[in-house]
């Protein structure tokens, strides 16, 4: 009974920190992205439910890296505050070691990692492939919108288009009257009337125009130009490319972020040396980064336990340092991996490895004995101490009397050592103390 009521409170408080953190992340890689979004939203005059798929389809691709991150902070900073109340102290005094915390917060580990994986191997690629698809219907419904009525458009490549009438209609606008002249061959034009017409993409730079109920007027041969050829038609497609003004603008390719796993393998399979390399990296990367919740886990539970004086500071100022190691040696294995140097498993799952092994050696460290963060702590007190000086707070404490005389003796300054630092750590809670120990190193320099 009571290891079940622990085990609720030390995933209750792991898991709050991590959707928080999570959700933090999420927004900060989100806000990379958010000024190609609003461009394309706004240039292409996207309706509201259009706005929506945007937003919709970019969450999962950040979710691949923020769901690790999430794990980390969670684990980070609320072991931290347990440790900080010294709540952590009285567990382990009741007999709860680093391994039964490890069983724990597992539960709460392997759910985030079976998330991360479905969403890094089936909801991120289809999002992708989704968001390009949204982008190519955007990009055609403002081809659409820019040809005015009872104007002649010469927009589109070698191709003349006229329209009597223009009517919005839901992703895009219907054409009535529609005067098409293609010049591909300007000696022998051909001269394309309908009904009606409805722009459609097809890809990146291709649009497809659908006439209906119209004829086509063309001259065969141009030496001979008393023929005379009309062709009715029902309904016809004909292919546009993009107006020059989207034409040159930057896309990005389909790439292999998009393609699903079984495309993966199949495409490892065949083709030359670099598609399989490309293929085999991006398959592997698929299933690395959701094993990220693990490892980080690994590391994170022991620093988490040993923060008794930093609390949630100490275990944020980890979190960033930790995340920022995994993915700058992730990148690096990667662009290993990419240049044949390692291979494509080895390259890959590099982070991984580094981390398991230094996760699995902190555990053992701290279940032989608690790891000092000495480093790591001197340096936050440093910190905390230059900042208390730039804000005139060492002046206002009476630091300066500690020094009034040169000629203090060795053990005067050797004790006014730790009193500086418990100044710098205690800031200016503590005034009583810090003005009891001047008197006192002033009495004794008298």
């Amino acid at each position: 009974m009571r290891m079940r009521i622990l085990t609720r409170y030390i995933l209750g408080e792991v898991v709050s920190h991590a959707l928080i953190g999570a959700a933090v992340f999420t927004f900060v890689l989100f806000t990379r992205d958010l000024g190609r979004i609003l461009e394309l939203v706004v240039r292409n005059s996207a309706p509201l439910p259009s706005v929506a798929e945007v937003f919709f389809f970019t969450v999962p691709v950040a979710l691949t890296y923020t769901i690790p991150m999430g794990v980390l902070v969670g684990i980070l900073i609320g072991l931290s505050r347990l440790a900080a109340d010294s709540e952590i102290t009285a567990m382990r005094a009741s007999g709860l070691g680093v391994w039964t915390f490890l069983r724990v917060i597992s539960i709460f580990v392997v759910v985030a990692w079976l998330l991360a994986l479905g969403n890094s191997v089936y909801l991120a690629p289809r999002s992708l492939a989704a968001l390009g698809q949204l982008e190519d219907n955007l990009r055609s419904s403002q081809a659409s919108f820019e040809v005015q009525p009872r104007v002649f458009y010469e927009g589109f490549p070698k191709i003349v288009l006229y329209v009597q009438d223009v009517k919005a209609m839901s992703g895009g606008a219907l054409w009535k009257g529609v005067f098409l002249a293609d010049l591909t061959d300007p000696s022998a034009p051909r001269i394309s009337l309908a009904r009606q017409g409805v722009l459609a993409s097809q890809g990146a730079d291709t649009l497809v125009l659908h006439l209906i109920d119209g004829s086509t007027h063309e001259v065969p041969d141009p030496r001979n130009p008393d023929q005379y050829q009309i062709s009715t038609f029902q309904t016809t497609d004909l292919p546009l490319q993009l107006p020059a003004t989207q034409n040159n603008q930057e896309h990005e390719p389909t790439s292999l972020s998009e393609v699903k796993v079984a495309d993966l393998l199949r495409n490892a399979q065949t083709g030359d040396a670099a598609t399989r390399r490309w293929n085999l990296i991006e398959f592997h990367r698929r299933l690395a980064l959701p094993t990220a919740c693990i490892v980080l886990a690994l590391v994170g539970i022991p620093l988490g336990l040993s923060s008794k004086k930093g609390g949630k500071s100490s275990g944020f100022v980890l979190t960033i340092l930790l995340v920022f190691l995994y993915y700058s040696v992730s990148l690096i294995g990667v662009s290993f991996a990419r240049q044949g140097r390692l291979s494509p498993a080895a390259g890959v799952w590099l982070a991984d490895f580094v981390f398991l092994v230094g996760g699995v050696f902190l555990l053992w460290q701290s279940e032989r004995r608690p790891i000092e963060l000495t480093a790591f702590r001197a340096w936050w007190s440093n910190f905390r101490a230059s900042k208390l000086s730039s804000m005139g707070g060492s002046s206002a404490l009476g630091l300066p009397a500690l020094q009034r005389n040169g000629e203090s003796s060795e053990r005067d300054r050797r004790a006014s050592i730790p009193l500086v630092g418990a100044v710098a750590s205690a800031g200016a809670c503590r005034p009583r103390l810090v003005g009891r120990s001047g008197s006192t190193a002033s009495r004794s320099s008298r």
